[in-house]
């Protein structure tokens, strides 16, 4: 019962989704039985044709058998063609609307899933574990549907002839039956590990080819080799397992029509020979078990396909059972003014908090500046004002709401982020900086990447602002996807801006151009800038402080320098050595 349950499982959705398409289903399935009605006729009628030849029957008759044969099997191909139409159109259909289901509900997910899931591994469920579903359900209804027609009623029509050469034939295919009880669940077993071990294997190719200048510059190749030797072994292991369970199945199906033939050869030539059957009607049973043993082998073989379809199934379905982030809630009009509250804040699994009890208030069109070392919590607090992790409740509050009951969607189209990997995407590098206003006027799109100081580099690209930068942006430097993503979030005309440590590549020259397109883009806007550049948090209306997820200190930039703490020495070391470099850079 339990395979059972994990087989309804893993075929809900599919099904679900075939209902919506029930019209051309149904009438793939109605014509199944008028197909398998043509077929079952023909035999009956050679049978009665090789009698009444036997007994010596006229040319009229045997012409009306020939036309009416002829009929037949021009209904039956119509009707057969028309419904694998039908019916493998509509798996294709499906296979794309659970494609669409999967990626909108991946979208849902909160970010601290993707934390720890594996792209490959979204790849291949996405991609190969559907496309197997798919191929199952077309063929199921199409095969399974003509077994259960041709099976029943061929072997109903055999009992009414003569019961001893039907239940030989009978006992061979109980057989078959019984040894699939067997073989079936170690195909499933089998099935799911070939699935996970060619997971491993997309997950791998593709973190290598997206690192493959990290890979070549280490000189990891051979290692990489290795280990993707090793996950192709493990594939090769399964995959054999499952060939050979797949063999001995279709075998199985296979050698069951001559089992069966020969039993129906022996038992019904000794009917014919003391007369209880004509020869006639013993070539009607060889047509019937020609009939059956077809679908019977295609089944049998779509059966196989089965248990790693049920496998794909279940991985399928353990992305469906992730909880989606919380939606709905409040949808105000939200004013960007931020209040945090006794913050502490400690990241799934962790021990130790990355934020303890961090408070500040800034009102809308303020410009907060937050500085720290490395892992001080900088980029915790921006990703916990734009709600990526749950803050404790009663903690953080945008526009006077606490950002728990906001609706995600609302907080997070009220706030342009730069995150401190920039991210872009295979396109153009102008896409890339309208991202978020695609029918934005070429002026203020030019205005966005001039305050951003990334026109400067526009003459080096081959193409300008046409240059496609490759995946994630890996044809330009660091410093150049950096003010990509600046020239993003300024063009947008959210109320709120979140930098996140963007200026960590870019010389002394193209910092103070940025700072001072920062000041003209943002003005009225709240502007949150978590960054080691204190040049860019000098006109801040609020500057914190952090380390080790605490405030250590707090104020304007003239209350820290008088303070003479970690910012003050911080300003007087990056001071002398912008002194040091004379200003001077290449901008990237």
């Amino acid at each position: 019962m339990s395979w059972f349950r994990s087989l309804v499982r893993a075929f809900r959705r599919p099904f679900r989704h075939l209902r919506k398409h029930w019209r051309p289903v149904l009438v793939g399935l109605a014509l199944i039985p008028v197909h398998a009605s043509a077929m079952l006729w023909m035999p009956r009628l050679l049978g009665e044709t090789l009698d009444m030849l036997t007994a010596g029957g006229d040319d009229v008759a045997l012409a009306a058998t020939c036309w009416l044969m002829l009929g037949l099997a021009g209904a039956e191909a119509a009707a057969r063609f028309t419904s694998r139409k039908l019916l493998i159109d509509t798996s294709r259909v499906v296979e794309r609307s659970m494609k669409d289901e999967l990626v909108s509900h991946l979208h849902t997910l909160p970010t601290a899933w993707f934390d720890r899931a594996k792209t490959g591994d979204l790849t291949s469920r996405m991609t190969q574990d559907i496309e197997l579903m798919r191929f199952v359900i077309g063929p199921l209804l199409l095969h399974g549907g003509s077994a259960l027609c041709l099976l029943p009623a061929g072997l109903v029509l055999m009992l009414s002839m003569n019961v001893s050469v039907a239940l030989a034939s009978l006992v061979a295919l109980l057989f078959v039956f019984v040894a699939m009880k067997f073989v079936v669940p170690r195909l499933h077993q089998w099935s799911k590990r070939s699935q996970e071990a060619i997971a491993e294997i997309s997950q791998q190719a593709q973190e290598d080819f997206a690192g493959i200048r990290v890979v070549q510059q280490f000189d990891r190749v051979p290692n990489e080799l290795a280990s993707m030797a090793t996950k192709n072994r493990r594939y090769l292991v399964a995959n054999l397992r499952l060939v050979r369970l797949r063999a001995v199945l279709n075998a199985l199906m296979h050698s069951t029509g001559g089992a069966v033939m020969l039993g129906v050869l022996l038992v019904g030539g000794h009917e014919v020979i003391v007369g209880r059957i004509t020869i006639g009607e013993l070539f009607q049973f060889t047509g019937y078990l020609a009939l059956m043993t077809f679908p019977l082998q295609i089944l049998g073989w779509t059966i196989a396909t089965v248990p790693r379809a049920q496998a794909a199934g279940e991985r399928i379905e353990e992305l469906f059972e992730v909880a989606s982030e919380p939606q709905g809630g409040l949808r105000p009009q939200v004013r960007v003014d931020i209040e945090v509250r006794d913050l502490t804040f400690c990241y799934p699994g962790a021990t130790t908090p990355a934020l303890r009890d961090v408070s500040f208030s800034l009102r809308a069109g303020q410009k907060l500046g937050v500085l720290g070392p490395v892992g001080s919590g900088k980029s915790t607090l921006l990703a916990l004002l734009l709600r990526l992790y749950d803050p404790p409740a009663g903690t953080v509050f945008v526009g006077g709401h606490d950002v728990l009951e906001i609706d995600a969607r609302v907080l997070r189209a009220a706030f342009a982020y730069a995150p401190q990997e920039p991210f872009l995407f295979s396109d153009t590098v102008a896409d890339n900086v309208v991202f978020d206003e695609p029918d934005v006027s070429d002026e203020r799109r030019d205005a966005a990447i001039a305050d951003a100081a990334l026109d400067q580099d526009l003459p080096q690209l081959r193409d300008g602002l046409q240059t496609v930068v490759g995946e994630r942006g890996v044809t330009l430097s660091g410093g150049q996807k950096q003010r990509v993503s600046i020239a993003r979030a300024l063009l947008s005309d959210r109320p709120g801006v979140l930098l996140d440590d963007t200026l960590s590549a870019v010389d002394p020259t193209t910092e103070r151009r940025i700072v001072n397109g920062l000041r003209r883009a943002g003005a009225g806007r709240t502007l949150v800038a978590a960054t080691h550049r204190l040049s860019v948090t000098a006109d801040a209306d609020l500057i914190l402080v952090l380390q080790d997820g605490a405030v250590a200190q707090r104020g304007t930039h003239e209350e820290l320098l008088r303070a003479q703490g970690p910012y003050a020495a911080a300003w007087q070391l990056q001071t002398e050595a912008r002194a040091l470099e004379g200003g001077e850079g290449d901008g990237t």
